[in-house]
């Protein structure tokens, strides 16, 4: 079968140790082509890869040897990247975040109709080891209805690079948001229909915020908490709770707490007694994806064997959050969807 032929643009850290790393061992792809603003990067992934070095954005754009556009840019110029691939004939895979609002979301999807033409946002913790034992649990009904999820990542490292500049779509909603959020609302399974947000730049560079902190409220009255935020690295990642019981998530090790009532409640106490059933799981697999995986069904969809997983529909709703995210932070108001 003929290889996918790729490709890339925007060739720093995210292409080197995480693109890379997987298109130099897969068997469905061959990358052709790199460009990058500034030369030498664009060699040096080059080089690597077995690519050629292309001199112009107008010459890969245009570019007639490869199908499939791998756009690893500042976040500001995925969406218009993808717009000029898609009319010039190619499927795009856009890194995080794929638009910075809903009406570049729209057009991405239009156009993408327009043209016959494939759009993948690329979310890799969709494919994460935690979000899928979760889905399964809840699967299971193994802690009853769920009310309330938590979903946080922590550090304190400095960046001094593009990211923490708001004319590059910097930010740290913008770089971690889509991880987290899109997570949450795969487990959630419904739209979200109020947002209220925090941002603060704390210990970073820049002129844009390191922190963030969202409430979210589902259609059936979900409450969801996503935050990155600045502070040691000691709360879980995920605490899930639901009527019979709680889920802690740390790194790649899980509790699970099932709840058990008796059968028959004694009216006179103050808080009927329940017994808790304690389950460690260590999850298996990666919980930030698997890149060779996740190739492997981009490989699939491209060829029309499978669907994608991340749906367009899913991924404006996450731009939309998002973007509501930004609205609420800036204006101190409660957003409804």
């Amino acid at each position: 079968m003929e290889k996918i032929k790729v490709g890339i643009i925007g060739c720093g850290r995210t292409a080197n140790d995480l693109h890379a790393k997987v298109l130099e061992l897969h068997t469905e792809f061959e990358t052709v082509a790199c460009y990058n603003k500034t030369r030498w990067k664009a060699e040096k992934l080059a080089e690597r890869l077995g690519a050629k070095v292309l001199d112009s954005y107008e010459e890969f754009v245009n570019c007639p040897e490869f199908s499939l556009a791998i756009i690893l840019t500042y976040s500001d110029n995925h969406a218009p990247i993808a717009l000029d691939c898609l009319r010039a004939g190619k499927d795009v895979l856009i890194t995080k975040p794929w638009a910075l609002s809903v009406e570049m979301a729209d057009a991405l999807i239009q156009t993408g109709k327009e043209t016959g033409r494939k759009v993948m946002p690329f979310v890799p913790c969709h494919w994460g080891c935690d979000i899928r034992m979760l889905k399964k649990l809840m699967a299971e009904n193994a802690i009853g209805k769920v009310f309330q999820v938590r979903r946080q990542q922590v550090t304190f490292g400095r960046r001094n690079d593009w990211q923490m500049y708001k004319e590059h779509g910097g930010g740290y909603l913008n770089n971690w948001g889509p991880h987290l959020i899109e997570q949450v609302l795969d487990f959630v399974g419904e739209p979200i229909k109020s947002v209220y947000a925090e941002t603060k730049l704390v210990v970073n560079p820049g002129d844009t915020e390191d922190m963030f902190y969202a409430v979210l409220k589902s259609e059936s009255g979900i409450l969801v908490t996503v935050e990155h935020n600045i502070m040691t690295d000691d709360l879980p990642n995920w605490v899930v709770q639901g009527d019979r019981g709680t889920i802690y998530i740390k790194a790649n090790e899980m509790e699970l707490h099932q709840i058990s009532y008796p059968e028959c409640e004694d009216k006179d106490v103050y808080r009927s007694p329940v017994d808790v059933k304690k389950t460690h799981i260590t999850l298996e697999g990666k919980r930030f994806g698997d890149h060779y995986e996740i190739y492997t069904d981009i490989a699939k969809y491209i060829r029309g064997e499978a669907d994608y997983a991340i749906g367009l529909n899913h991924a404006r709703h996450l731009t939309e959050v998002m973007c509501a995210i930004h609205e609420s932070a800036d204006t101190g108001r409660l957003i409804k969807l």
